[in-house]
């Protein structure tokens, strides 16, 4: 596994791990930080569920570094997941003309995930045919 693979999966696994946990340990900040009201048992469950997927796909992230078959399988993971909130973030601007800055941002962080996922890919898929 080359260097730039190890650094990117490095920072996934840092960014996804340190949110995951962070939700499950502090679901009211989050909701704080989002905007939620948690008002039911079902809500913090809800923030709860969502944030044990980061912190699932961090985990990935940090034994993809020393796997280099899930490797490939946690870029795919994370195009796909980072691609739906990028589709939904859309959705939700078409569907109420809102884009706020918070918004904005998401979108491109996200969307720079998926961008280095894409290229991890395709240096993976080159190198393959190289040897």
């Amino acid at each position: 596994m080359g260097k730039a693979d190890k650094i990117i999966l490095s920072l996934l696994a840092i960014e996804h791990l340190g949110f995951g946990f962070y939700g499950l340990y502090a679901p009211g900040s989050i909701a704080n930080l989002t905007g939620y009201e948690l008002a039911s048992t079902f809500a913090f469950s809800e923030i709860r569920a969502h944030y044990t997927m980061f912190a699932v796909i961090g985990l990935m992230a940090l034994f993809s570094i020393f796997s280099k078959k899930l490797a490939k399988q946690t870029y795919i993971i994370y195009i796909v997941i980072f691609t739906s909130f990028i589709i939904g973030r859309l959705l939700n601007y078409f569907l109420t003309g809102e884009l706020a800055n918070a918004i904005i941002f998401a979108i491109v962080a996200e969307l720079l995930v998926v961008v280095l996922c894409i290229w991890r890919l395709l240096a993976k898929d080159s190198n393959e045919v190289a040897y």
